[in-house]
């Protein structure tokens, strides 16, 4: 087949992250096209958490208004043991006009950036994926029906097994823990909290937090494979949706970039969802590779945004540590340090602010 019209910009992956660079980079009045494998939006919940420093990068592009207006705010943390509140951590400490956090399943999040994507003029080309690139005067891209393409810059938000970085020859280094965890999207007939509120129930052997997603409504975590009775017992539940059990992998590219080809998102770097960071630091990536990509500073990508992953990995490292902690650790870890921070409005501040990504100085653009 003929090759197409060079796209100034590529996009493999068309998840939150391949999404948020298509359209930063179209409300900037730069040309990308963007394929994604899958012939729809997956109905699956996948990521639910979107925090207060994705709301201000998403908001020049129309996106955060609709995003509000979708999703749930999260206004407080629950610790308990049986039916005794152990600690109550109001978020409306966080620092921030958004001191809440957002709850909204990844495939609506999805849908409202490709909404605004398409009405910015952009296309949205579901099951075509990127097979192969070439170097050349441009790059050289071949797609899975058989046509090419060219561009100046291709960026790889196709995911953990991402094509592109393994066509660019990166590793992937890390590790994957033997633990498992799982979790279910569950609808309740009577839950004695209200649904602002997470609640993180503490058993002897593991841990299950419950994030609401609407009334009535939400997902219970366990820190062990997915069963019935790691659910707490005055849960009363009405029907269980999508569920699975998953390992936590944290593996970081050596470099986001090669050339004029880029990395974002889950193709960079992995890590626990431990801390929800995991969707918007690729959405900090993503808004980065636009911002630079106009003031003509690409080479800048990796020195810029490797650190900030590396850190992310770190933090979620060991606060997946001390979730996995043999009981009587964790046990004690929580009783020294949860009346603390319920106390310390300063110290509620400052772990809110590296949960939320304001923990690192704002972008120069907002």
């Amino acid at each position: 087949m003929a090759t197409k019209n060079k796209a100034r910009v590529f996009i493999a992956g068309a998840g939150p992250v391949g999404l948020t660079a298509a359209l930063e980079l179209a409300r900037r009045g730069i040309a990308a096209r963007i394929v994604d494998p899958d012939a729809a939006v997956s109905p699956e919940s996948r990521a639910l958490g979107i925090n207060s420093r994705t709301l201000d990068l998403l908001e020049a592009a129309g996106v955060t208004e609709r995003l509000l207006a979708a999703g749930i705010r999260i206004r407080h943390v629950v610790f308990r043991r049986g039916d005794k509140v152990i600690a109550r951590i109001p978020l409306e400490r966080i620092a921030h006009r958004h001191n809440f956090l957002l709850v909204l399943p990844q495939s609506r999040t999805e849908e409202i950036l490709a909404q605004r994507f398409v009405e910015l003029g952009g296309t949205l080309e579901r099951g075509l994926a990127l097979s192969s690139y070439a170097e050349g005067s441009a790059l050289r891209l071949k797609l899975s029906d058989g046509s090419s393409s060219d561009a100046d810059v291709l960026i790889g938000a196709d995911g953990a097994r991402s094509t592109v970085r393994k066509a660019m020859g990166l590793d992937f280094p890390g590790d994957t823990q033997n633990e498992m965890f799982g979790l279910c999207d569950a609808v309740l007939d009577d839950w004695p909290f209200p649904f602002d509120t997470v609640v993180v129930s503490v058993y002897r052997n593991h841990l299950t937090p419950f994030i609401p997603m609407g009334e009535g409504f939400g997902r219970f975590i366990t820190t062990r494979p997915f069963s019935r009775d790691a659910l707490p017992a005055d849960a009363k539940i009405k029907h269980i949706g999508w569920q699975t059990d998953f390992r936590i992998g944290f593996r970081q590219a050596q470099t986001y970039q090669k050339d004029n080809v880029f990395l974002a998102g889950d193709a960079a770097h992995i890590h626990s969802p431990v801390g929800g960071r995991g969707m918007n630091l690729g959405i900090e990536d993503a808004c980065w590779l636009a911002y630079l990509y106009q003031e003509k500073r690409l080479a800048d990508y990796t020195t810029l945004r490797h650190p900030v992953g590396a850190s992310v990995l770190k933090l979620t490292h060991n606060l997946t540590a001390m979730v996995n902690a043999n009981g009587l650790l964790r046990d004690a870890a929580m009783a020294l340090v949860l009346p603390v921070v319920q106390r310390s409005a300063a110290l509620q501040r400052r772990v809110f602010n590296n949960l939320t990504a304001l923990d690192t100085p704002p972008p120069p653009w907002l």
